[in-house]
C-alpha cells in the first residue's frame, strides 16, 4: 500500500497546483488508518515524508511568488487560498499522524530527538488555533507589502529603500546622513501602519497562547518551536551575559570607529561607513560578477559546496538583486519535492549583501545535505543549528574573499564581518529581550509601551550610538525588525548559532580541510541527534556562559587587532 501511496502523489509543484484538500485529504486518512508496528514504522514514514514534501513545495512556491512581487494579486490570493483550504485542515491531519506515531511507542536511534520535539509541540496544537494561523498568514502578508511599497526619490531616481544601502556607507557625511534621514523618514511614515499591524498580531497571538493553556505567548512558542535544550530563563541569562562581556566589546569597537572618523560622537548614519579606508568596499556591480567570484570562493573551500552552488544558479534558483515591489530582506527556502533550495536577497553591490548571499548559502548548502535524509521527521535540524550552518558559512569564507577585493580591502572585509558580528550579540539581546518582555507583559500590545521599552534596551545594550534628536526614530527600532512581527521568537537562535560559527573559524584557521569536513558532517545529520550534538560534530561546543562567550570575543578581538596591524 505504501508504494502505492507514493505513486499516486504529484511528481512537480506544477501538478500539485491543481489539487485541492479533497486531493490531498484520503492520503492522510490512508496514514491514520494504517497499523503502525516495527516491521510496517519504515514505509509508513517515507509515505508522510512524500506527502508532506509535496504540500511544502506548493507553499514555499506560492511564498516565494509573493515576496518577489508584493504587487501580484494573483500569488498573493494563491496563497492565502492555500493557508485557508488546505493549509488548516492540513495542519490537522498532521497531528493526527504525529499523535499516532507518539501513541505507538515505536522509534528508532535516529528518530529520538525528532519524537522529542513532537511531544513538546503536541502539547500546544489546538484546532481551534489553525484559523488564527492563516490569520497571522494574511497580516504577515501585510506587512511585506507595507515594506515592499517603500521608496524614496534620491538624486532624481525612485528606488526602494534597499537601493539606498550604497548611499549610506558615502564617506561624505552629509550625503550618508541625508540618505539614512530620508529612508528612517520614509519607514517612520509608516508608523500608524506598523502599530496597527502590531496590535492585530498580539492580540492573536495572545488568543493562541490562552486556547493552549498557556499564560503567554512567550511560553506558548517556546513550546511550539520545540525547544528542548534551553529556556526562558537560559536566555534571559545569555543577555545578562551579553551585557557583561560583550557590550564593553562592542564599545571599543565603536570608540575606535569614531576615532578613525575623526568624530566626538558616533551617530547611527556613521556605522555602515568604512573606517579603514577612503572607499566602501563594493566587492561587486554586476550579478555575473558575484556568482563568478562566489563560484570561486567556494571552490577554495570544497567541490561538493562549489558544485551545489553551481546547480542551483542552473536551475535558476537565485533571485538576488533589489526592485520596487519585491519584499524585504533574504532568506533560503526549500523546494522537497523538486530537493532544492532556493535563495532570496536584495542586493545593491555592498560588503553586507556578499555576506547575506554566503549567509544563505550555507542554509542552501545545508538543505542540499540534508535531501540525502529519507525520512522527513529526521531531515528538519533545529533552527539553531540551521543557523550555525549559515553562520558558519559566513565565518569559513572570510580568508578567501580576495577573489572579491585586493588583500587590503579582504583585511577590511575580515575585520568589518568580525566587528559585525560581535557588534551583533548585543542587538540580538536588544530583540530577544523586547519580545520576551513585550509576549510576558500585559502593556506588551501598545505600541507607545513598545516604544518605551525598545528604547530603554537599546540605550542599555547599545550605547555607542549616539540618537540625540531622533528619539522618533530611535523607539521605533522595532518596526524596523521583520522576525518581530513575522517570526517572533525566532531570534536567540542567531545569537546562539554565533557561538557555533566562531568554534567554526577557530578550526578552520587551525586547518581548514578538517573544518570544513567537520562543518559538513554536522550538516549532513539533520535531526538525529540533539544541539549539544549537533555543535560537537562541527568541531565545537553548545554553551553560551560568561567563560566561552568571553574567550570567543577575545579571539575575535585579537584578530581583528593582527588586521589592523597588516593594514597600518
Amino acid at each position: 500500500m505504501q508504494s502505492m501511496l507514493r505513486d499516486a502523489l504529484p511528481t512537480s509543484a506544477k501538478d500539485a497546483f491543481a489539487w485541492t484538500w479533497e486531493d490531498y485529504r484520503p492520503h492522510y486518512e490512508a496514514l491514520a488508518a494504517q497499523e503502525l508496528t516495527p516491521e510496517s514504522l519504515p514505509e509508513w514514514l517515507l509515505d508522510w515524508t512524500a506527502l508532506s514534501d509535496v504540500l511544502n513545495e506548493v507553499d514555499s512556491r506560492l511564498y516565494v511568488a509573493v515576496s518577489v512581487n508584493t504587487a501580484d494579486e494573483a500569488a498573493e490570493a494563491a496563497l492565502l487560498n492555500f493557508a485557508k483550504t488546505i493549509s488548516e485542515p492540513r495542519a490537522a491531519a498532521e497531528q493526527v499522524l504525529k499523535d499516532k506515531l507518539l501513541a505507538s511507542g515505536l522509534s528508532t536511534p535516529t528518530l529520538e530527538v525528532a519524537l522529542q520535539s513532537l511531544k513538546v509541540q503536541a502539547s500546544v496544537f489546538r484546532e481551534a488555533n489553525l484559523p488564527r494561523d492563516t490569520q497571522i498568514v494574511e497580516l504577515s502578508n501585510d506587512f511585506d507589502k507595507l515594506e515592499g511599497a517603500q521608496s524614496v526619490e534620491w538624486k532624481g531616481e525612485s528606488l526602494p529603500l534597499s537601493m539606498l544601502s550604497p548611499a549610506l556607507q558615502s564617506p561624505e557625511r552629509d550625503e550618508r546622513q541625508a540618505a539614512w534621514e530620508l529612508k528612517h523618514g520614509r519607514i517612520l511614515q509608516d508608523r500608524e501602519s506598523y502599530n496597527a499591524l502590531w496590535t492585530k498580531m498580539y492580540a492573536i497571538r495572545q488568543e493562541m497562547a490562552h486556547e493552549a493553556g498557556h499564560a503567554n505567548f512567550r511560553d506558548y512558542q517556546y513550546a511550539k518551536m520545540g525547544r528542548l535544550d534551553y529556556n526562558p530563563a537560559d536566555v534571559a541569562q545569555f543577555r545578562q551575559t551579553i551585557l557583561e562581556t560583550v557590550v564593553p566589546v562592542a564599545n571599543r569597537i565603536y570608540a575606535r570607529r569614531a576615532e578613525r572618523l575623526g568624530l566626538q560622537q558616533l551617530r547611527p548614519w556613521d556605522t555602515d561607513v568604512s573606517a579603514y579606508g577612503a572607499t566602501p568596499l563594493r566587492p561587486f556591480e554586476a550579478e555575473a560578477d558575484l556568482l563568478q567570484n562566489s563560484d570561486a570562493v567556494f571552490e577554495s573551500l570544497d567541490p561538493v559546496l562549489a558544485g551545489w552552488f553551481k546547480q542551483m544558479q542552473a536551475d535558476g534558483l537565485l533571485d538576488l538583486f533589489g526592485r520596487p515591489n519585491k519584499a524585504g530582506g533574504g532568506y533560503c527556502t526549500e523546494f522537497r519535492l523538486a530537493r532544492r533550495p532556493f535563495i532570496f536577497m536584495n542586493a545593491s553591490g555592498t560588503h553586507s549583501n556578499l555576506q547575506t548571499l554566503l549567509h544563505e548559502a550555507g542554509h542552501a548548502f545545508h538543505a542540499f545535505a540534508c535531501f540525502e535524509i529519507p525520512v522527513a521527521l529526521e531531515a528538519q535540524p533545529p533552527i539553531e543549528f540551521c543557523e550555525v550552518a549559515s553562520m558558519g558559512m559566513e565565518m569559513l569564507c572570510q580568508p578567501h574573499l580576495d577573489r572579491f577585493y585586493s588583500p587590503a580591502d579582504s583585511a577590511r572585509a575580515q575585520i568589518q564581518h568580525l566587528e559585525s558580528t560581535l557588534l551583533f550579540w548585543p542587538y540580538m539581546a536588544v530583540v530577544d529581550g523586547f519580545q520576551d518582555w513585550a509576549h510576558t507583559h500585559a502593556e506588551g500590545a501598545d505600541p507607545a509601551a513598545c516604544d518605551a521599552k525598545w528604547t530603554e534596551l537599546w540605550r542599555q545594550f547599545m550605547p555607542g550610538i549616539d540618537y540625540s534628536g531622533l528619539d522618533e526614530i530611535e523607539a521605533t527600532g522595532w518596526h524596523r525588525k521583520l522576525h518581530i512581527f513575522q517570526v517572533p521568537f525566532y531570534y536567540v537562535e542567531y545569537g546562539l548559532a554565533q557561538i557555533g560559527a566562531y568554534q567554526v573559524w577557530r578550526n578552520s584557521q587551525k586547518d581548514l580541510a578538517d573544518a570544513v569536513t567537520a562543518y559538513r558532517a554536522g550538516l549532513a545529520l539533520g535531526s538525529t541527534v540533539g544541539l549539544p550534538e549537533l555543535f560537537a560534530a562541527v568541531g565545537g561546543r553548545f554553551a553560551f556562559d560568561a567563560a566561552t562567550l568571553s574567550e570567543l570575543a577575545e579571539a575575535a578581538e585579537a584578530r581583528i587587532n593582527e588586521l589592523l596591524m597588516a593594514l597600518a
